[in-house]
This record gives structure tokens, sequence and C-alpha cells, in this order.
């Protein structure tokens, strides 16, 4: 008979770098390894958990015979790798792909390198968990999972989480920022010493219930294992309690917890919000990642396209280093400069590499040239499914005075130039490539004048400033709404005595109008029409001085875009505040759509929590609605949003004023110097998913890429798709190669609105379709139509993979 009450199953979360960097954290990992190791020889019954392939994969460079020494006793079972993802990255505001990429990169290293499959899921310290997070573990075949961070609120130590496509998984873990947990089926513990360890175990040798008890003393960094679990359970396991106490692994737990068949509670998946000042802090760190993950997303898509050779461990080292930019410690900011200039260099390294292989698939669809001392041409291409008119943005300096004539002559296109770029304003076919045709010509930026209030338009809206009131009135044209009136209070600064990763907002917000602002409108052109507000702003706080901001917000109106684009350029010297950008709408909603990786959530406004001051994280966008209106701001990387009473807020920068963990605020913290953030603010009529927010939300975070060509295009054929996909609620994650080396494409599309559709996926030269889990193993075949055309039903928020072999 099993007498089994207690599993102990022990932990050492390593972090890849946090307040040392990766280099003194691989020596960190090394001295906790090898006190696990040297405890599984001398304890046979000794067994313990590991995480994070990446800590392994580098472990293998450096000391293989530790390697070696792993892999046996992972074999043995005394060992067991958990989770499987290469880190344990940031999960709310890294493009979804980012978790998948890094999840089964991790898997199939552990499986070639330790010669086993992960039988459990794992989420131990990061910022929060979204609510596709069930659907996502489901489709890698996991069905439970270990996590400590809820949101600050959650009573249950053990229930399951269901996503918002009705995905569910079972998860065990402590919420570590609850004021209550009730008792339950985890005794879990951060410690230091023994101290800590003999109060975890007599807490869970009190407890009375039946079991199965989960006892994790769960370690960090420098502390290293202890052999103390061992008096407490022989002390447990005296007389007839033989066989209570067992060293165990976190699988069997699970499965013990399973064999129970309780009705555990059901819980939303959206477990947030966690360290909410982490959105802002550093903010360099997030507009870098979007722009850099979107591009090694194009990169990938169109090297498989082209069925590029030679490209995939380039972009598989990309995707290993992207698994350390958005591990969750490294990713958020709370870290000393040192990791953060380390940071910034990853960034650059992974952009150079993604921007090579972007180059070179761009060349394999290079057409051929006439040699023309008076013509050039540039290749344009466009990587979302539908036929897209955006701007093309290129410096002066590499054109030679030469100006677009259309992509034949006959075909003009609409042009004009700012901050010394030339702007196209250019129609490019679904997924596919568009020709531009380039002469001698010269183009001149249009001046400005200073005015007292501006009024600007296009077809879609009517914007008015002031120099009192900024935003004076925003106007949806087709109904006469008036979105916005009288925002003056467009940027605030605020007294913030928060943390690292805590904001403690302190005071009343100050808008920055209150101050000397210029206003200049612009002449229209063709591309569109701008107004700019500029100021300054004193009594920012500063030990011993006066803080100062020197501040630009350019307003932009295009030419057949139903949204204002808004450019904010900001000179910020200030400490123990933060910066926030406001819309104050004239809808009079609390409640807010987010984006959140593969799909929408519907959040409201929550207290204030231990670990979180009012914002909620938000991919792309987050959208207001009211009685037939709605307003959805779209970001490129500023992604913690708050909304009440109709108002949008996001923090932009923030400066920490108190200690964390050692680190010191320095002027990196503190964010001082130059700073651009880029937004988009669109209205509508009825619902966001009937609306072009979606797509601009992808246009605005996915430009153009060009191939800039010597001469005239030769016998250019007519643009035409690769792809195409509607309706416009569902989203074109990614196309990749086969991670089998087949050269077939995997494709993923999700459905974002909640609502249950059939899809119309097109696929240029497809001869076969399959629909795949997201270890890309073949599932049921899809009918595909004579066109090269499948019909897709998708339920609400479904992410779905497709196989595609292509004709020879």
């Amino acid at each position: 008979m099993n007498k089994q009450k207690y599993w102990v199953v022990g932990n050492t979360h390593v972090d890849l770098a946090w307040k040392k960097g990766r280099h003194e954290m691989a020596e960190v990992f090394d001295m906790y390894i090898t006190r696990v190791l040297d405890i599984l020889d001398s304890h046979p019954k000794f067994t313990y958990t590991i995480e994070q392939a990446a800590h392994y994969r580098l472990l293998a460079r450096r000391r293989p015979d530790l390697l070696a020494r792993v892999k046996k006793y992972v074999q043995q079972g005394r060992l067991e790798m958990v989770g499987g993802m290469a880190s344990t990255l940031e999960t709310n505001l890294p493009h979804g792909e980012c978790l998948v990429r890094n999840q089964a990169l991790g898997l199939k290293w552990t499986k070639e390198n330790l010669g086993v499959d992960v039988q459990t899921a794992w989420l131990i310290d990061t910022f929060g968990i979204h609510a596709q997070i069930p659907q996502l573990l489901r489709g890698f075949g996991f069905g439970r999972l270990m996590a400590n961070r809820f949101g600050g609120n959650k009573n249950h130590d053990v229930f399951i989480a269901r996503g918002i496509d009705g995905s569910e998984v079972l998860i065990a873990g402590r919420d570590v920022y609850s004021p209550f947990i009730k008792p339950g089926n985890v005794h879990w513990k951060f410690v230091q010493d023994w101290r800590d360890l003999d109060s975890l175990f007599e807490e869970a040798a009190a407890d009375q219930g039946e079991g199965p008890f989960l006892v994790t003393a769960y370690t960090e960094n420098e502390v290293l294992p202890s052999t103390r679990p061992n008096y407490h359970m022989e002390r447990g396991n005296d007389g007839d309690n033989e066989g209570r106490w067992q060293y165990a692994t976190l699988s069997s737990f699970f499965d013990a917890m399973e064999s129970k068949a309780a009705d555990w509670p059901v819980l939303h998946g959206d477990l947030n919000p966690e360290f909410t000042g982490t959105f802002s802090q550093r903010i360099q760190i997030r507009l870098r990642n979007r722009q850099v993950e979107n591009l090694l997303l194009e990169a990938e898509k169109w090297a498989a396209w082209t069925q590029l050779n030679g490209w995939q461990k380039k972009l598989e080292e990309a995707w290993w280093e992207m698994a350390y930019i958005q591990f969750h410690d490294v990713f958020t900011g709370s870290h000393p400069t040192s990791v953060f200039k380390s940071l910034l260099k990853s960034l650059d390294e992974v952009e150079g590499a993604a921007q090579d292989v972007l180059d070179r698939a761009f060349q394999a669809l290079r057409p051929s040239c006439s040699p023309d001392e008076d013509t050039s041409s540039i290749l344009v291409f466009n990587g979302l499914p539908w036929q897209r008119r955006s701007l093309l943005v290129l410096p002066m300096t590499e054109l030679e005075d030469h100006v677009p004539v259309g992509s034949s002559k006959e075909r003009p296109v609409v042009y004009d130039v700012k901050d010394g770029n030339l702007r196209i304003l250019l129609e490019t076919p679904a997924m596919g490539t568009a020709r531009l045709v380039m002469e001698p010509g010269s183009a001149v930026e249009p001046t400005g004048r200073t005015a007292e209030r501006a009024r600007i338009e296009n077809e879609f809206l009517i914007l008015e400033c002031d120099s009192s009131s900024m935003i004076k009135r925003l106007i949806w044209k087709e109904s006469g709404r008036v979105m916005i009136e009288n925002a003056a209070d467009l940027l605030t600064v605020q007294n913030d005595h928060g943390s690292f990763q805590i904001e403690e907002p302190h005071g009343a917000e100050i808008p920055l109008s209150v101050g000397e602002v210029e206003l200049i409108q612009y002449e229209a052109t063709a591309i569109g029409h701008r107004v700019v507000l500029k100021g300054s702003f004193t009594g920012i706080p500063v030990p011993g001085t006066e803080g100062t901001m020197t501040w630009q917000a350019e307003l932009e109106l295009l030419s057949g875009k139903p949204a204002l684009y808004i450019r904010f350029r900001i000179h910020w010297q200030g400490e123990a505040s933060r910066l926030r950008f406001n819309i104050s709408s004239s809808l009079a909603s609390s409640e807010g759509i987010y984006e959140i990786p593969f799909g929408t959530v519907t959040r409201k406004p929550y207290g204030t929590r231990g670990t979180s001051r009012g914002e909620w994280p938000a991919q792309r966008f987050v959208s207001i609605e009211e009685q037939g209106h709605g307003m959805a701001l779209i970001n490129t990387g500023a992604a913690g949003v708050e909304v009440n009473g109709g108002r949008i807020t996001t923090t932009l920068l923030r400066a920490p004023k108190e200690e964390y963990a050692g680190m010191v605020p320095d002027d990196t913290s503190s964010q001082h110097g130059e700073h651009t953030f880029e937004f988009v603010l669109a209205p509508y009529s009825g619902t966001w998913s009937e609306s072009a927010v979606l797509s601009l939300a992808q246009e605005v975070n996915v430009p153009l890429g060009k191939l800039l060509l010597a001469g005239a295009v030769r016998d250019q054929p007519e643009a035409s798709s690769l792809m195409t996909l509607s309706p416009g609620h569902v989203v074109l994650s990614s196309v990749k190669a086969a991670d089998d080396g087949s050269g077939e494409l995997i494709i993923r599309v999700y459905e974002t609105a909640g609502a249950a559709c059939t899809a119309r996926l097109k696929v240029h030269e497809a001869a076969e379709i399959w629909r795949t889990n997201l270890r890309e193993e073949r599932l049921d075949q899809v009918l595909l139509g004579q066109d090269e055309t499948i019909e897709l039903p998708l339920a609400p928020f479904e992410i779905c993979t497709l196989r595609v072999k292509r004709k020879k």
C-alpha cells in the first residue's frame, strides 16, 4: 500500500541575468548544478527539478562533463526537466510567436541532448500569464502547469485556468503576493537558509488534509540546494509512517493530483497584472524589441518562402538570443545598467542577423535589370496578407536625387519629404511585391508656420488644435461625433516614489500645457497634413536641482487613413517621477478591449494591488467603445495601458526613486536623454473588429520592406499575391519553414475577435495542406480548392497551425 502523502520536489531558479550579467550568472549556474549533481551522487533517493534549456545548452559548451552527468540523472528520472522552454520569458509583451519559438526550441534541444520528452509546463517568476497560455500549452501537449504569479489576488493553490477559447490546464502554485491562500495541496516557500526550510516542513507536517501535498523549497541563484529536507523526511517517516514523505518529481505529483478527479475551481486564464512599473521602466527595451522581433519574423517568413539556403542556423541562433533578451528579469528592465547595455548589444546583434537573412531573401526575388544611368528601381515587399496602402520611408541620402515616377511611367505615385526622408504612399499586393521606378528629380520639404490654432483634415477625421487646449477637437466625419474635446492633458508629469518594478504615484498629474506651448502648422501635401505642438517643462524632481523636459508632439492625418498618427520626441531629465500620455475621449467607458498575444480580452480597472498600480499590458492596441462608436490606441512597444472613464493612459517614462534588490537608480534607470514614441489613434463606428484597427495595428508595426536596384527593371510581371487571408479579424501570425528540414511551410493564423468564422486562405503554389499542432506534427488534411484556396472553420479565439507542401 502506498502511504505517500508528501511529494518533496526541490527547485532552484537561476536567472539568465538580473542583478548580475549573463556571464557572471553562468558561473553561479555552474556552482548550482555542481552542488545538485554532488547531492544526487551521495543521496540515492534525492530528486530535483531543472528548468530553462538555455542554461544546459550553454553548459554543454563550457562544461560537457557536467552536462553528461546531468543527462545520466535525467534519464534515470532523478532530475526532471520541467517547462522545457529555452527561457522563462515574459509572456505578455513579446509577440505571441516568441513564446512558441522559445518553447519549441527548448523542447527540441531537450529531446536531442537529454533524450527525454517534457511532461509538465513551467512558468515560475514570469510577470503575469495571459489568457491564451492554456491553448498554447495544449498545442504543445501540456495539460498541467506549475506557476507562481497570478496577479496578486488568487487564493487557490490548485485550480483550472480556462483560456478565452475554452482550453483548460491544471495549475498548481502559490500566488506569491496574494494576501490569503486557502489551505490546499501546495506548500511552497522561498527559502534562504535552514530556518526557512524548517518552517516550510513544519507547516507541511501540520497539514491535516489527506494530500497529496507538494512540498517545494524554492531557491534562487546563489542560494544552493540543501540536504536539510532529509532531516524532516526521516522524522516524518518514523514508525509506521514509513513512505509518507518521499523525494519526487513534479510530474509524479501532478499524476497523483489528476488521479483524485477532484472538482477543482475554474478561474479565468487572464492571470495579470504583476509588476506594472516594468511596462515603462527602461522603455527602450520594449520599443527596440518590437522592431527586432517583427524584423526577425519577417526574415523567417521571406526566407522560408524563397527556400533560401543556409539561413536556418543563423535564425535559430537569433531565436536563442531572443530567449535571453525576453527572459523576464532581462526584458522587464529591473536590472543594473551593465545588464541593460548588454541587452541593447544583443538586440543589435539579432537585428543585424535578421536583416542579413531578409536582404538575402529579397535578393532571391530580385528581377533582372537593364543598365540605365537615369533610372533606378525599388522593389517593395508587403508581408501582410491583404492589399495595403502604406508609407514607404526612404532616406534622401540613399536616393541620389531621384524621386518616384510610379510603378510604371504611366502610373504616378504620391510622395513628400519629411525630416530628410522621402515618404511614398504606395499600394502593394497582399503578401507580395510592387515596383517603383525612380528618375532624377528633387523634392522640397513643406514649410511650417507658427499659429495660435490649426485645423487639418482628411477623408475621415477633422483635427483642431490650439496652444492652450492642445487637442481642441477630434471629429469623426462619418457621424459628426466629437471623439476628443479640450484635451489639455495630452502629456502629464506626476511624482513617482516607486522602485524598479512597482510604481508609487504621488500627488496630482500636472499637464504640460501649463507651460509655454508653441503650435506649428505645416503645408498640406499629397501624403497628408500635420501640426506640431512643442514646449518645455521644469519642476521634475532631481536631487540638488530642478529637472527639465522638452517635448514635441507631431499630429498627422494621412490621405486615405482613418487614424491620427502621433509622434512624441522628448528630452527627459527627471527622477522620482513619470511621464504619461493621455487620451481623454468623449466615450464614457471604463472597459478596455486589450489585444493580448493571439487574441483579445475585455478588462475593467482594478484597485491598487501589491505589485500593480493601474495599467494592464496591451499587445498592440487597446480600444474603448460606447453607443456605436469606439476609439483604439495603437502602440509600437509602449504597451502598459490604463482605461478609466473614457480616458486611455499609457506611461511613457518613469524614473524610480527607491533602491530595489541592491540596484540603485542612475541615469539609465531614470531614462535621461532623448526618446521617440509613435502611436496611432483610430476612431471608428461600430465595433473594433469591423473597423480598420487590427490592420492599422499590424501595418504600423510591420513596415514595408525594400530592395534598391540599379537601372530599370526588365520584363517585370504585374504584381501578384503570394498569400491572402480573410476575414480581417483572422490574423496571419507567422510563416516559417518546418523545423524538420522538409522544405514545407508552417503557417499559423488565429481568430482574434471571439467570433466563430470560416477563414479563406490562399497560398500560391500550394499542393497539400494539413492541420498540425504546435509541435508541427501532421493532423487532419485540409481540402485544397482548385484556386489554391482553403476554407478553414475557426472557433472563437482559435489558434490554427497549418503545414503546407508546395508544388515542385
